[in-house]
């Protein structure tokens, strides 16, 4: 049984956009589901009416969850076992896998028809897929209230041995943000669905093109920061033609509370301190061509408690829409650059930074063997250079 989990309530207009490419995501994956063939049901739970009549429309078994104020992911799953009695259950949040195969799909059914006891993620320790075996494993849990950790929890609680799944970017790449909205934007493999919605919000793609084009660009160097992993890291280098500077700190800032407790110290946090908005961006754009800020970072180490709605703006580089002061600053500061900065989230700089240069080198590819010429294309033009864009743009708030 593969079990899609997507809903939750939009106060402004990039959590709508948010909320309406995730909702073409899970329809995707539902089609993708239905050609792996190795699932016995694959049901959709959803307080999304549209969504949810959509899904039916495909062929999916549909969960109409009403409204809530909060939403339990462990009890919701727990429920879903208990009366359908599965043997085996592979779960996912609506934001999970966008990149993801349909033979991917089927090598995760596979696994859990063999009918081994084990529980297999995409990441054991903050997963958005997970795969596990016997299904009533679950019921002999206290679930947990989100997804991520699941695996864990059914190994130390249900006994159930943690088995990674492959690391494939189909695997690692999430839509928890805007700006992974902007990297789906212009990654070739993007499903249709998806680029269509995505098409509709007329959003401005060039300090993303620019930003992808420099990760195969011998010439420059390219800026790294946040909770970046080393096997990105060594997925960068191996693969990357530009120069790079990382710098990973906080990783698991989350997972320990740190953020919570205001336990977060950063070095580029220091380094704003020091030398201004301004003063930083000057600095940088001599060490780089292009830039990723994982800003949550430096939101925790300034103890800035900012709303929903200022971090996805400053994701798209509004800054004229943030009402938080210091984010504000910082991103009008990051938009200010001479180079492309790209703002977000600790998606960004692991499955985003992994899919930008993943479809960069594919359209070198893809250049080469038709033109015989060393020059990426653009996979989605911006849709703010089309004068028939149409769609919803995203507009200033007023008031």
């Amino acid at each position: 049984m593969l079990v899609i989990f997507e809903g939750g309530a939009a106060a402004s207009d990039p959590e709508r956009m948010l909320q309406d490419v995730r909702s073409a995501i899970v329809l995707e994956q539902i089609e993708k589901a239905q050609l792996a063939g190795t699932f016995g049901a694959v049901i959709l739970c959803t307080d999304r009416p549209e969504l949810a009549a959509q899904a039916a429309a495909l062929g999916a078994d549909v969960d109409l969850d009403p409204p809530a104020p909060a939403f339990h992911f462990g009890q919701r799953l727990q429920q879903l076992v208990r009366r359908r009695r599965p043997a085996a259950v592979c779960c996912m949040g609506g934001a999970a896998g966008p990149l993801l195969t349909a033979a991917e799909l089927a090598d995760i059914g596979r696994l859990l028809s063999a009918g081994r006891p084990l529980a297999a993620a995409n990441n054991i320790y903050s997963a958005d897929i997970v795969a596990f075996s016997p299904a009533d494993a679950i019921l002999m849990i206290d679930p947990p209230a989100i997804d991520n950790a699941l695996p864990l929890a059914l190994h130390r609680d249900a006994g159930l041995p943690v088995v990674p799944l492959p690391r494939s970017l189909g695997m690692q790449l999430d839509v928890d943000t805007p700006s992974d909205v902007l990297v789906l934007a212009v990654h070739s493999r993007t499903g249709p669905r998806v680029r269509e919605r995505i098409q509709a919000w007329n959003l401005d793609l060039e300090r993303i093109q620019r930003a992808k084009a420099a990760l195969v660009d011998p010439h420059v160097d390219v800026f790294l920061y946040g909770r970046i992993n080393a096997a990105l890291f060594q997925y960068l280098d191996q693969h990357s033609r530009c120069r790079i500077r990382l710098l990973s700190e906080e990783r698991g800032m989350k997972a320990l509370g740190r953020d919570v407790r205001g336990e977060v110290r950063a070095v580029l946090g220091f380094a704003l301190e020091a030398l201004g908005m301004a003063g930083f961006f000057r600095c940088l754009e001599t060490l780089c061509s292009a830039a990723f800020l994982d800003t949550r970072v430096l939101l925790a180490h300034a103890g800035r408690h900012v709303s929903v709605a200022d971090r996805f703006y400053s994701d798209l580089g509004y800054p004229d829409q943030i009402h938080d002061p210091w984010l504000r600053e910082l991103t009008a500061a990051a938009m200010g650059a001479s180079f492309p900065v790209i703002l977000g989230g600790h998606g960004l700089v692991t499955g985003g930074v992994w899919a930008l240069l993943d479809s960069a080198m594919n359209e070198l590819q893809e250049s080469k063997e038709e033109t015989g010429m060393d020059q990426p294309k653009p996979a989605i033009s911006t849709g703010g250079d089309r004068p028939d864009a149409g769609g919803t743009a995203i507009q200033p708030r007023r008031g």
